[in-house]
């Protein structure tokens, strides 16, 4: 059995790797791909309909295994990249944990006003945090009436998982205040950042 791991690839890397691993394999022999997204997915699900392969699919936890039949489809004059649609908000391997409600460690109002417009501009970013962690006092950019509520709730739409610290809430009693995200614990937040190994501490 062939094996292609194509977890945070963008298209079309996902397709050529496909294509090229279907070119060195027999017939009926089986590729398992492994996929990490639901536009990847579909791009190279689509594909392998298009050259009468045979397919089936797990998911784990957002990760989608395909185990692929090599049929007998064409795939020498097969373009990939004319199966490339794009996720319009492209997510980068990173998490951002914000543990404070300011940043640095000078003046508090300078800290604050640079932490809003931190997290003001994390939308306009070419690539996207996977998720926002808020710990500790940094659970206060979360509640109603806070500054980067806006930007926050953007950022939510455009996918990204917004995960706040259930017990920090408990601690500060602003479990009835929260006006974006999802309150969490601390084993989906450390499964979060290690999944992806790449933290911002800002």
């Amino acid at each position: 059995m062939y094996t292609i791991d194509a977890q945070g690839k963008l298209c079309p890397q996902p397709l050529i790797m496909t294509k090229k691993a279907l070119l060195d394999m027999k017939e009926e022999e089986t590729l398992h791909i492994i996929l990490d997204n639901e536009t990847s997915k579909n791009n190279v699900v689509k594909f392998l309909d298009d050259h009468q392969m045979e397919i089936q699919m797990e998911v784990d936890n957002g990760i989608f295994d395909l185990m692929v039949v090599k049929k007998g489809g064409n795939l020498e004059q097969s373009t990939p990249e004319d199966y490339c649609t794009i996720d319009p908000y492209v997510k980068g391997d990173y998490i951002v944990n914000i543990q404070k409600d300011s940043l640095g460690d000078g003046d508090r109002l300078l800290g604050t006003s640079l932490l809003n417009s931190f997290i003001e501009t994390l939308p306009e970013a070419s690539q996207l945090p996977k998720a926002i962690v808020f710990v500790n006092s940094g659970i206060f950019l979360t509640l109603k009436n806070a500054t980067a509520i806006k930007s926050l709730k953007n950022l939510e739409a455009k996918g990204v998982e917004i995960l706040i610290c259930g017990a920090c809430l408990d601690f500060y009693e602003k479990n009835e205040e929260v006006a974006v995200g999802r309150v969490s614990n601390m084993y989906t937040i450390l499964e979060a950042m290690v999944a992806t190994g790449k933290i911002i501490y800002p």
